[in-house]
């Protein structure tokens, strides 16, 4: 019977052993593990919602740069438009004064050639009349009136 007892001991012995073990170690020890469990769950959860807003974050920051695209796209169109308008204007502004410059050219042509037909024509006048003033003073033959014409022109060719 000595084995039995001391196997009921050892048997009690061991019971006691996992009632003292599971109060002093394992519930802590399992707390200790729920918790750390919650924590690691809560910094899961934490780290997708972290995620998730970058994500967001990141769309929002594409849909800002397409739109400034867009905008700067509609910017660069507006001033090639303002810019060839200005062009057109300037052209015209330069075909317009041509034109003004040529008329103006034009009229001062035919007002110096008005001139010098009128100085031309005066000089004649005067030439005429110097020429038959000499020829009626002078006048006594043929032979008188050729050499008479003849040394006048060669007078006006060297004066």
């Amino acid at each position: 019977m000595t084995i039995d007892i001391s196997l009921i001991v050892i048997i009690l012995n061991f019971v006691l052993l996992l009632i003292v073990l599971n109060r002093i170690l394992y519930k802590p020890l399992s707390g200790f593990l729920a918790d750390r469990q919650t924590q690691i769950q809560n910094d899961l959860n934490e780290a997708k919602k972290s995620i998730e807003s970058a994500q967001q974050l990141e769309k929002q920051k594409e849909e800002e740069f397409k739109n400034a695209m867009i905008e700067a796209q509609n910017l660069q169109t507006r001033i090639r438009t303002d810019a060839e308008l200005k062009a057109e204007e300037i052209i015209h502004a330069a075909k317009k004064s041509e034109h003004e410059i040529i008329q103006q050219t034009e009229n001062k042509i035919q007002a110096l050639t008005e001139e010098a037909r009128l100085r031309l024509e005066k000089n004649i006048s005067e030439i005429i009349a110097f020429m038959t003033g000499k020829v009626l003073a002078e006048k006594i033959d043929t032979e008188k009136d050729k050499e008479l014409i003849e040394r006048l022109l060669a007078s006006r060719r060297k004066g």
